[in-house]
């Protein structure tokens, strides 16, 4: 069991630019109608937690080209929480684009359901994006916060070593087993460059002019799928390009796509968020 303190959310929102009230010890009674009286973990932070875990029990699935995180948000996961993670058998499933091998999960949090889920590995890129259309070094020449096309929301973050460890401290991970300056590694966790999606959403959301305390937002759920060979070829200080929009005309389903070094993608995801008066609502 590991137990959640405020310094583990502090570090994980330092470690990712994370500016959400919502993780904030001084600030989150700012939130109208907050109901959660008290931090929350961030959803990323679990995330992280969740590879970690998988990483260091050493899952019997198969590694391949893709990881794949499915999530769906149930209860937060709050300040002296104990943290559990249950990992189901695994399962294959076969496509004309390949296959992937499946695992289902449930992160508790003092014994209740935070997250459920599932962990994939996969021959192919399983999450797609209308982002696709834009390209590498078409978004390397803008300006970092530029908006595109109305909408599309343009974040430049950079993968820094010092971040990533202080950020595996987060998740309770032994970082040795990805940045050990003594045997020249560095091993960047898949939920790093995952993780600053929430800055890029965040950024965005004030360009726009959207009222992040009077109208805050929770995750539903975020569905990702991150390229392992281009993972494995990072290196500090590489530049990551995200963008970030909304699918169709629901400013609440967002599309995610990030850059490095490659014309290809090195991530693509959905994000669903949901107002937190719409949840309360749902509670009454």
């Amino acid at each position: 069991m590991h137990t959640l303190t405020q310094l583990h959310i502090d570090i994980a929102r330092n470690a990712t630019d994370d500016f959400n009230l919502f993780h904030d010890p001084m600030r989150w009674q700012h939130i109208l109608d907050n109901p959660f009286q008290g931090t929350i973990a961030l959803g990323f932070q679990l995330g992280l937690f969740i590879e970690t875990q998988i990483n260091q029990d050493a899952s019997a699935i198969r590694p391949r080209r893709y990881s794949v995180y499915e999530f769906t948000f149930v209860n937060p996961a709050k300040e002296g929480d104990g943290l559990s993670l249950t990992i189901k058998s695994a399962r294959v499933s076969s496509s004309e684009k390949g296959e992937q091998e499946s695992q289902r999960l449930i992160l508790k949090a003092s014994g209740k359901p935070s997250l459920i889920g599932f962990y994939r590995q996969s021959d192919y890129l399983s999450v797609t994006s209308s982002l696709l259309k834009y390209s590498k070094d078409q978004i390397s020449k803008m300006k970092d916060r530029t908006l595109l096309d109305g909408s599309v929301f343009l974040k430049r973050k950079w993968m820094i070593v010092g971040n990533v460890k202080n950020y595996l401290l987060s998740a309770f991970a032994d970082q040795v087993q990805y940045v050990d300056e003594f045997a020249n590694k560095v091993r960047f966790p898949q939920f790093y460059p995952l993780s600053l999606m929430s800055s890029a959403m965040l950024e965005r959301a004030q360009a726009l002019n959207y009222d992040l305390i009077q109208n805050p937002m929770i995750y539903v759920s975020q569905n990702m799928c991150i390229d392992n060979q281009q993972l494995a070829q990072l290196k500090s200080n590489d530049c990551l390009n995200i963008l970030v929009a909304p699918i169709e005309t629901d400013p609440s389903h967002l599309t995610c796509a990030g850059w490095v070094n490659s014309e290809s993608l090195l991530f693509c995801a959905e994000v669903k968020l949901m107002p937190l008066s719409e949840m309360l609502k749902a509670n009454q």
